[in-house]
């Protein structure tokens, strides 16, 4: 009868152990599990932000850097033409009316401007430029054509064979542009400068232009 009252008390005692160590283990599992979460949570929050940083920012404008782009030069709107001789003017611009031309004996339009000289003077460039072209003529003796830019070129008739720029050489206003010689289409008009003004590839009256400001048109 003892023996049995202490198996029962030893069952009692092991049930009660039982118990306790399970209510250990869940408490135990209960404590650690919540921070587990937390910590994990916050690493994920924490590795958010770190992307969220590092994604590179659009259509952010671009401030303090200088433009280096190169930039198309402004023309002048208007250039002053000079005199291409101090002599007289002997025939003028008549445009689309036609005049006596006595060497030829007939009758045409007059391009340009004639100015008197003799043999061996200096003529003038009018304005900048280039020399564009230079050639010997039966008719007009040695001519230079002279581009000013701006759709402006000048043309210089009856000047001496050798007396002038070669074609590509950059002149400057008054620089000479030759030295007469004369013109066989105009003889009987004695020795002159034929000077013809071009604008846009027409003819234009040079009086128009030479000593004033010329306004362009292009």
């Amino acid at each position: 009868m003892k023996r049995n009252k202490d198996k029962q008390k030893r069952a009692i005692y092991s049930a009660a152990a039982i118990v306790l160590c399970a209510a250990a283990l869940g408490s135990f599992w209960l404590t650690n599990k919540n921070p587990e979460k937390e910590n994990t949570e916050s690493k994920s929050e924490s590795s958010q932000v770190i992307t969220t940083e590092a994604q590179p920012q659009v259509n952010v404008p671009v401030t303090n850097v200088p433009d280096d782009r190169e930039t198309e030069p402004t023309k002048p709107s208007s250039c002053y033409f000079a005199l291409p001789s101090e002599n007289n003017i002997t025939k003028h611009y008549s445009g689309t009316e036609l005049v006596k031309n006595t060497t030829t004996d007939d009758w045409r339009a007059h391009t340009g401007l004639d100015i008197a000289g003799k043999v061996g003077d200096p003529i003038k460039v009018i304005c900048d430029g280039t020399v564009t072209d230079v050639h010997d003529s039966e008719l007009w003796g040695t001519t230079v054509t002279v581009d000013h830019g701006n759709g402006i070129s000048s043309e210089y008739r009856g000047l001496g064979r050798g007396s002038t720029p070669e074609v590509g050489a950059q002149v400057k206003i008054n620089d000479k542009i030759g030295n007469l010689g004369e013109i066989p289409v105009e003889k009987a008009d004695g020795v002159h400068l034929h000077l013809e003004i071009c604008e846009n590839g027409k003819n234009i009256d040079p009086e128009k232009v030479i000593g004033t400001n010329y306004e362009f048109k292009n």
